[in-house]
């Protein structure tokens, strides 16, 4: 073995072990004393040390722990990042589709995703050569087995996420120690997505299904699992049957046989849901979140969670989600997303999921609840009054509460994983393949449709139910609103609309809605325009002279029951009675923009760079082209 790469080779393992002790939600085990190949992989447990630092290039802040989840994916017709159209900002300019190829919120998460193929591949060469992958008795077989998956499907996930914002990257399929060539071209994205949907073919009869986890020795965790191999199949045929931005003809392209990879998608998400003892939808929207994700358990019993990027604790391995992102508590954290008002009236007055996603309100002191202006709309998945097993306490300087400890404002960290795949995804992209392979929806995917709306209305209508389009254009744009409404705030929109080829159209037509409400007075309520690319949300939020300009809320709240008490006093759906605010109670400007500055500045901040054909895919990072004269052409426009 030449000596360099010899030494590489054991650089890698070393801060691979080490990486991975502290794996939040996996086993913790004791960092090893060697780091030879042969040492690493000659034993099940230190190969499950080396499978852990796989999983933990997921994490931390290049990672999903915020910039490949909370500034890739924006700004789309649900979120934007930010709303200064003049910031120097890196992750603003990126989301704002003006990023560079010198931009580190870039690079580095580049980086690090090539950071988690190298581990995977390591394990992907190493455990099959395991004396006990065969010869190991049936508990060491499975368990190395189950590993093996593990990073197929780790490796798939990092690759994944390079292709859909890179297009073609270069491909390396084995350990650097087995590398001839030093430099290595972009490969065809294409060419990627099928390697990867062969490998999770494989994955899948390595792994077991999440209730099989504890026959094998395994304990319960967040490791992936035999859905999880399925599931992003699903995903990747999706995107791999659905549109991109081509490198050589600089427009969004989808290859002819598209329908074989809907076949892929729709086949994988029926195995999904014919097996509801694996996994199945939570029957509480907001306990997904709530009672699960940010009480740092997502072992919920129906199994929704098919997928998610861990976190553990520390700087490099933890998230800064419910700092950076959801509402803020006693004047800290928050902001980094902001829920866009044509977003918040897609939703109708009894869908519960708005209340989730979106928060017009921030806490003080502890209890009181203070109202937002429609502009100051904050996502509410991550909120951090929702944190619990540990929670963390802001100081307010001024607590109400005095029996709890407060902590640092300067707090950064708080252990929050990133869902990846939800059940509900699955049973949306059936839905979604069904209808495009039959030439409209079955009675199988408007099924599937219902059972997400439904249970995003608190399962069942107190409002007439909807009705789901039975021809084929009509149920894709119900679809299409569908996941807006569902997946607000994780991260999902924008690479839907890039593979449905409609970015560039919600960019445009949101940008429309959002300077006639920008120019929204009391006297002139110009009407919104209806989407053409989705179906549009409830009738009597489309017009907005029927919505109020003003709403009042409450100075000073009761101390019980904060989490379900809404500050506001009347309807988001209807004028309030009173125009100057009662006693007690404090007016904010609603659907009024002709007299606030803030509005006009959130609408020219929105989307700022997109160009159609470019932004698309995003530039690849310009010190990995300093250093590798192979990675040209540069993407399309930058």
């Amino acid at each position: 073995m030449n000596l360099v790469k010899k030494h590489f080779y054991i650089v890698v393992l070393m801060a691979l072990m080490t990486t991975a002790v502290g794996c939040k939600k996996f086993l913790e085990p004791e960092a090893v004393s060697s780091f030879d190949v042969e040492y690493i992989f000659d034993d099940v447990q230190n190969a499950r040390k080396a499978l852990l630092g796989a999983y933990m290039s997921m994490s931390g802040d290049f990672g999903y722990g915020i910039r490949i989840s909370g500034y890739w994916p924006y700004d789309t017709d649900e979120l934007l990042k930010g709303t200064n159209p003049n910031t120097n900002d890196e992750g603003q300019l990126l989301a704002k589709y003006l990023g560079i190829p010198s931009n580190l919120q870039i690079t580095n998460p580049f980086n690090q995703m090539y950071q988690g193929i190298e581990r995977a591949n390591l394990c992907i060469y190493n455990i099959p050569k395991m004396a006990k992958y065969t010869g190991g008795n049936v508990q060491e077989q499975a368990q190395l087995k189950r590993m093996h998956g593990e990073a197929l499907v780790l490796r798939a996930q990092y690759y994944y996420e390079l292709c859909r914002n890179f297009g073609d990257v270069p491909a390396q399929w084995q350990p650097s120690q087995y590398e001839t060539e030093l430099y290595k071209p972009r490969t065809s994205r294409d060419s990627i997505y099928d390697r990867l949907l062969r490998d999770l073919q494989e994955a899948q009869a390595l792994m077991p299904w999440r209730t099989e986890v504890p026959g094998i020795g395994d304990p319960t965790d967040q490791r992936f699992t035999k859905g999880a191999a399925k599931a992003l199949r699903a995903k990747i045929a999706l995107t791999r049957g659905g549109y991109a931005l081509s490198v050589s003809q600089q427009t969004m392209v989808r290859s002819a046989d598209y329908l074989d990879y809907y076949k892929i998608a729709r086949d994988e998400c029926a195995e999904i849901i014919a097996n509801p003892a694996q996994h199945d939808l939570y029957p509480s929207y907001k306990g997904l979140f709530k009672e699960y994700l940010l009480a740092h358990n997502l072992n919920d019993p129906s199994g929704e969670f098919i997928m998610v990027a861990s976190m553990a604790f520390g700087t490099n391995s933890d998230s800064k989600l419910g700092i950076q992102t959801g509402t803020r508590m006693n004047g800290t954290g928050g902001g980094n997303l902001s829920v866009l008002p044509t977003y918040f009236y897609m939703f109708d007055s009894t869908d519960i999921r708005r209340d989730i996603t979106c928060v017009p309100y921030e806490i003080t002191f502890d209890t009181i609840k203070t109202g937002h202006t429609i502009n100051t709309i904050n996502d509410g998945k991550f909120r951090r009054e929702w944190v619990t097993n540990p929670s963390f306490v802001f100081s307010s300087g001024n607590s109400a509460v005095s029996n709890r400890p407060a902590i640092n404002n300067s707090l950064q960290n708080m252990q929050l994983s990133w869902p990846l795949i939800r059940f509900a995804d699955v049973l949306l992209w059936y839905a979604e393949a069904e209808n495009e392979l039959n030439g409209g929806p079955t009675a199988g995917a408007i099924d599937a449709v219902s059972r997400v709306n439904k249970r995003g209305h608190g399962g069942s209508y107190t409002e007439t139910a909807p009705v789901i389009p039975n021809d084929k254009t009509g149920f894709f744009k119900f679809l299409v609103k569908e996941r807006m409404l569902e997946f607000g705030g994780e991260g999902v929109r924008k690479y839907d609309l890039i593979r449905w080829n409609l970015l560039e159209t919600a960019i445009r037509e949101t940008r429309a809605r959002l300077q006639a409400w920008a120019g929204a007075t009391e006297t002139n309520h110009p009407p919104l325009a209806p989407y053409s690319y989705m179906a549009d949300g409830p009738a009597y939020a489309s017009d907005a002279s029927q919505l109020p300009s003003y709403l009042y809320f409450f100075r000073t709240p009761p101390r019980s029951n904060i989490d379900d008490f809404n500050p506001f006093l009347y309807s988001y759906y209807k004028p309030g009675p009173v125009e100057v605010a009662p006693a007690g109670q404090v007016r904010v400007a609603w659907w009024i923009g002709g007299t606030v500055t803030a509005p006009q500045t959130f609408t020219n901040a929105f989307a700022q760079g997109f160009t159609a054909n470019k932004s698309e895919l995003m530039p690849l990072p310009q010190t990995q082209r300093d250093v590798n004269p192979n990675l040209s052409p540069q993407n399309p426009g930058y």
